[in-house]
């Protein structure tokens, strides 16, 4: 964690501050012998850094299927975002009025690029390479209305390197009330993992416990929009609509389930905490798997994970 103070640019040239910060350390000796210096006084930004190695990468509660039947796997570009370890990073710029802003990134265990090109292109069976990497950037205003019940207000946009018609702009709106946070995040566009409108809905419970240990209980629904470019019962590409028990979902129509106007997405009970003396959190998630935007159960998982904050 770093904390920012006025800038020292505003106050002096580069030269004059360095000789005067050299003359302070060399007589810091003798002022430590009458009084212990004074704290300095924590400046108005707090930014953290992390990197994160986990288990696996599930994307909002999806550990089997984003599809309609069965499940395809990482190799047809279907959840979850990755089955094998992923690489995490980011950073996270925090204002003492009220506004932060950050960025957020992973690795995925195929490629974005394959799945968006399929869509035009249905000749494409290859989805492993090039895989991809998620770049979330976004920003908040968190205010108060009243005693221990606040607000956010912000949005994110999803950035795929390696990615096709993936791409994405959602909004956040939320209140919190103690340790209790209620959102819901509404993407803006569609693009082959969701449909314009769709809205991601959690209510979050966050409690400390002994030994350092957090508990974090997050419950996620979505109320989904049923037709989409990418997402539907209609080949928005070929301009024509699937059979009986058949739904449209990036590069076809396939047999199974048809679009669902929402439900359960899982419920996730995790527990975190640092290890003594050191910079590094350990985090386990238990995963208990809801429904997808085609109502396919989704299958219970658990996932590990080690973080690294500096």
């Amino acid at each position: 964690m770093t904390t920012y103070a006025t800038s020292l640019s505003r106050l002096c040239g580069l030269g004059t501050c360095a000789a005067a910060l050299t003359t302070l350390l060399a007589c810091a000796p003798a002022l430590a012998d009458d009084a212990a210096p004074a704290a300095a006084p924590a400046g108005p930004w707090t930014i953290t850094k992390h990197i994160d190695l986990a288990s696996r990468y599930v994307l909002r509660g999806v550990t089997t299927t984003y599809g309609n039947g069965q499940p395809l796997g990482n190799p047809g570009a279907d959840a979850p975002e990755s089955d094998q370890a992923a690489l995490q990073w980011g950073i996270d710029f925090v204002h003492s009025s009220g506004w932060s802003f950050g960025y957020w990134a992973s690795t995925i265990n195929y490629s974005y690029k394959q799945l968006g090109n399929s869509y035009g292109d249905r000749s494409i069976t290859e989805f492993q390479k090039p895989r991809s990497v998620e770049n979330d950037f976004y920003f908040a205003y968190a205010g108060n209305i009243s005693g221990d019940l606040g607000y956010i207000l912000g949005m994110t946009g999803y950035y795929y390197a390696n990615g096709s018609h993936a791409n994405a702009l959602e909004t956040k709106a939320g209140l919190t009330w103690g340790a209790l946070s209620f959102n819901a995040q509404t993407l803006l566009n569609d693009v082959v993992w969701g449909n314009k409108g769709d809205t991601y809905w959690t209510l979050v419970y966050t409690k400390p416990l002994p030994y350092d240990i957090t508990f974090t209980g997050t419950l996620g629904a979505y109320t989904y929009s049923r037709e989409g470019k990418y997402l539907g019962t209609r080949d928005t590409a070929t301009g024509a609509s699937c059979g009986a028990g058949q739904a449209f979902v990036v590069n076809g129509c396939f047999a199974g389930n048809g679009p669902s106007s929402g439900g359960l997405r899982h419920l996730t009970l995790g527990l975190s905490a640092p290890f003594p003396d050191s910079s590094i959190t350990w985090s386990l998630q238990a995963i208990l798997g809801g429904y997808n935007r085609f109502d396919v159960k989704q299958g219970n998982q658990l996932v590990g994970m080690l973080s690294w904050g500096f």
